[in-house]
């Protein structure tokens, strides 16, 4: 009996877990534990509201409304520091004009070489002056001087440079000898600077917001303002979904938007329209990367036309380089690694830059014929074979080609020959061989500035002019930089770039100069035709970071009085051309929280319904150089899944054609260890504490 009894309580329990395991897969299959409540939503918190172009509009707002509340005048003006908060180096004036028409400004240096003035035109009843060219870290004295002969001396103090910022240590400066103006020195990393620096390398200028202008060529447009990539990734580390339009005060005047991305060079095209190096529009699928020019429409921010290079040289060559970041399988391959996009020909062609092919390339701009190949003989062989009519044939008693150049830059007729093309570019040097048996070690290398004379008929090339080769290993830049000829003097002004070493010792690992595990530094030479340097400015780490890198180096006149012509509150600044938005992911939902799984934001915000988010995973407290995810927004009644671009994670999601309700936002997806993107996954599923209020269609979003 007791025998009976004791297995009527074991079918009992038997029957009673089944029960618990079958209600418990049913909860599970519901996503109820996953599912938010009104309670668990209450205590996330909201995505932030943050829209570039409105928050410069507030603050001309609350500029406006503090200059309403007393009559400023020319002797007693009102002055705002950094009035956009982007160049803590600038300032604003306002007053009352009272007849004046113009003001003249100096800003006073600290030799006269670098003193700096420049006029403002006042055509409003409110005169608005741009200071531009401030030291950090002092009270600067600044005069103005109007028209009618009025004379005002103001003392502006600003802030001491960040204590990550780069160093600059000046080793020769001859102004007199020097292309005028100020140098624009563009940072490759966020984790450097982009600055303007004058000819004793003292800052006059920088961008407080490091994610912007980096890694990609800074422009003048021909309307005077600067023209750079924005602050929103689509790729590590320079793969950028917008470029601004902007002046030195640090206001937008327009953001295009382009989904492709834009990186390493951008060109203003006669008609006004942008020429950008980029990608093609969904890499993934294409698997290959920065390899497609695009021209975009500047009325409308469109991309008009792609120029995909898979379709115009053979993608499948191979030669020694040291860009590859070691990763095996990767989806999303870089074969070009293209730099540079160059107009000329009044616009009939366009010449790109592939530093991993070691090709300077022409084509067709309507046809995308290929016109001609400047670059070494090696390699085209197999595949490659049918690129070799295109190979430009060398003359002359003196030449050596390029290797991993950057920045090709078309001169102006050097030769009074119309038929001949002079271009100088940076011959970094790197490897200078197509096989790694062969290649030359770092130690022993050498980059220079190089120019070269083309004849495109007799398709020869000679070797004009060269400068770097006799600095060695100290002027080598196994990455990174340009060369420019400048118009009035003559002179050439080369950016050394990438300069890596370890104990003092130059060497070619460029990831680990990326990822910060080795020194980087750089630096910049202005010498003339007959190779003298008179300037040159060498650019070290600062005590807090591991990269004193340069990725462009360029003599510039600051102030241009026509990105100045639009007053306080009347351009609120305008978006143009498309975002890019992340595709819905096939991944089943996600049914629990799981794993150790952890994420940590850099950027989370709602940008007008469109909710961009950047950050990094971790698992159990280790960070790791590959991973996966998936965002998930789920309400109490629906849920979406998108994938984000990995590696570092970067999602760009349109809420707005969501049903509406308040998500809270998780992150599915795990780490990847070692390097293989197909290795062993460290899964999970973790909560982010944070939510996003979709509204109704006829509502005003958040």
């Amino acid at each position: 009996m007791r025998r009976n009894k004791h297995k009527k309580r074991i079918l009992i329990l038997v029957v009673g877990l089944i029960v618990i395991l079958l209600a418990g897969g049913i909860v599970l299959r519901s996503g109820a534990l996953v599912r938010p409540t009104e309670r668990s939503l209450a205590g996330m918190t909201e995505v932030p509201a943050y829209d570039v172009l409105s928050a410069q509009s507030a603050l001309e707002k609350e500029i406006l409304a503090d200059y309403a509340e007393a009559n400023y005048t020319f002797a007693e003006p009102y002055i705002i520091n950094d009035p956009y908060d982007m160049n803590p180096l600038s300032a604003l004036v306002l007053f009352d004009p009272e007849g004046a028409r113009s003001v003249k400004v100096t800003i006073h240096g600290d030799d006269p070489a670098d003193l700096f003035t420049y006029e403002k035109s006042i055509d409003s009843a409110r005169a608005e002056v741009p200071i531009l060219g401030l030291y950090a870290g002092r009270d600067n004295l600044v005069t103005l001087e109007s028209d009618k002969g009025d004379i005002v001396t103001l003392t502006i103090s600003t802030e001491p440079l960040p204590a990550d910022f780069q160093t600059y240590d000046l080793i020769e400066s001859q102004p007199d000898k020097m292309e005028p103006g100020f140098t624009l020195m563009t940072a490759c990393f966020n984790h450097s600077y982009t600055a303007i620096i004058d000819a004793n390398a003292q800052v006059r200028g920088y961008l407080s917001n490091i994610d912007m202008a980096h890694g990609t060529s800074m422009i003048q447009l021909a309307n005077g303002n600067m023209l750079a990539t924005g602050d929103e990734y689509i790729q590590i580390p320079y793969n950028m979904m917008s470029l601004w339009e902007f002046n030195w005060l640090g206001k937008i005047l327009r953001e295009y938007e382009v989904p492709n991305a834009v990186h390493h060079d951008i060109v203003e095209l006669a008609d006004g329209n942008i020429l950008c190096v980029s990608n093609s529009a969904n890499m993934v699928a294409t698997g290959t990367r920065e390899d497609v020019a695009v021209i975009l429409e500047r009325a409308s921010g469109a991309v008009i036309r792609e120029y995909d290079f898979r379709k115009i040289i053979d993608e499948t060559r191979d030669p020694y380089h040291h860009f590859d970041p070691n990763i095996i399988n990767l989806p999303v391959v870089d074969w070009m690694h293209m730099n540079a996009a160059v107009p000329y020909d009044e616009g009939k062609a366009i010449i790109v830059s592939s530093p991993i092919q070691s090709m300077v390339i022409s084509i067709d701009q309507d046809t995308e014929q290929i016109q001609w190949i400047l670059g070494p003989h090696e390699g085209y062989e197999g595949n490659s074979a049918y690129l070799s009519q295109y190979l430009l044939t060398p003359v002359g008693d003196e030449f050596e080609w390029h290797w991993c150049q950057h920045h090709p830059m078309v001169l102006p007729d050097q030769d009074n020959d119309p038929n001949t093309l002079d271009l100088i570019l940076l011959d970094n040097g790197q490897s200078k061989s197509f096989l790694k048996e062969t290649a030359v070690d770092a130690a022993l290398n050498y980059s220079r500035a190089v120019q070269y004379r083309i004849d495109p008929t007799a398709m020869t090339v000679e070797q004009i002019w060269q400068y770097g080769k006799e600095r060695g290993a100290e002027c080598y830049a196994t990455f990174l930089g340009d060369a420019n000829y400048e118009p009035t003097t003559g002179n050439r002004l080369i950016t050394f770039g990438g300069q890596l070493s370890v104990n003092g010792v130059r060497t070619d690992d460029i990831i680990e100069g990326v990822l910060g595990d080795i020194v980087t530094r750089s630096r910049v030479v202005e010498v003339n035709e007959a190779g003298n340097v008179v300037f040159e400015v060498s650019v070290l780490e600062d005590p807090y970071t591991k990269s004193g890198e340069t990725y462009q180096a360029k003599r510039i006149d600051f102030f241009s009085p026509m990105s100045f012509d639009t007053l306080l509150g009347e351009h609120n600044g305008e978006r143009l051309g498309e975002s890019y938005v992340c595709d819905a992911s096939a991944q089943k939902q996600p049914l629990i929280f799981i794993g150790k799984l952890a994420v940590q934001f850099d950027r989370l915000v709602n940008e007008n319904g469109r909710l961009v988010a950047s950050g990094v995973l971790s698992y159990d407290g280790e960070h790791y150089l590959l991973s996966k995810a998936v965002i998930v927004l789920q309400s109490a009644t629906d849920y979406y899944l998108f994938n984000a671009l990995n590696g570092r994670f970067f999602g760009s999601i349109d809420t707005t054609a969501l049903k509406s309700g308040v998500y809270q936002i998780s992150i599915a997806g795990g780490v990847v260890e070692g390097n293989d993107t197909t290795g062993k996954v460290r899964k999970g599923h973790v909560l982010t504490g944070y939510k996003i209020t979709v509204p109704a269609a006829d509502e005003t979003a958040p």
